[in-house]
């Protein structure tokens, strides 16, 4: 199973909107930022390779679920 680091930065819209291109430089580099806005959670912004591997995990999830159904 993969396990994302999920030590992440908060950012406010603002500030993202004012640095988007540094803030897509670090999360491509796997940096994980937590989007808010008026001090509630809108947005995760993840790496596509993060994205991928909890996409896998949960499809793998699913499958476990389903086949526990059957039984």
């Amino acid at each position: 199973m993969y396990v994302l680091d999920m030590t992440n930065k908060k950012i406010n819209v603002n500030k993202l909107q004012a640095n988007i291109s540094k803030v897509l430089r670090e999360t491509q580099k796997g940096d994980v930022f937590e989007v808010v806005r008026y001090s509630k959670t809108v947005a995760m912004l993840i790496s596509p390779e993060h994205y991928g591997h909890l996409k896998g995990d949960c499809k793998k999830c699913v499958q476990d679920l389903r086949k526990l159904v059957k039984e």
